[in-house]
């Protein structure tokens, strides 16, 4: 019996999918000794060039700039920033299969600071899941 995957964990897989392969190749990248701030500038130019077509496709072009994305995008902005240069840094100086499950671990403070402050249901798969993966994180980075 088939069933149709959910729009939400079908574009999430897609992110999982590509956040893989973009650590994979940053850590390529400090391989080949790119320089992290430079790397970055560069993949970011990448993105700018991508985003406008991507608001004309799925926004019609109309790009608001309501008080959810002047509040909360500057602030994004700063620990994405400050996120990537440390993650790049810490690619250049130690193992990908350290630094990057390290790194995402990220994931499960944004499941407790959605529980927590959204007030999203805990259920005992979402618990058990969240444990696991500080466990498999800890795991990986001995």
């Amino acid at each position: 019996m088939s069933q149709i995957v959910r729009a939400d964990v079908a574009l999430a897989l897609i992110a999982f999918l590509c956040l893989g392969l973009t650590d994979f190749i940053r850590k390529r990248g400090t391989l080949a000794g790119a320089s992290p701030t430079t790397y970055l500038l560069v993949e970011t130019a990448i993105l700018l060039a991508i985003l406008p077509l991507m608001a004309l496709i799925t926004e019609r072009g109309a790009i608001s700039l309501d008080s959810g994305v002047l509040t909360y995008a500057p602030l994004s902005g700063i620990t994405i920033s400050i996120a990537l240069l440390a993650l790049m840094y810490g690619l250049r100086l130690g193992e990908g299969s350290t630094v990057i499950p390290l790194a995402r671990l990220g994931l499960a403070l944004a499941t407790v600071l959605s529980l927590l402050l959204l007030h999203e249901q805990i259920t005992w798969s979402k618990a058990l899941g969240l444990a696991l993966t500080v466990a498999a994180v800890f795991l990986l980075s001995r």
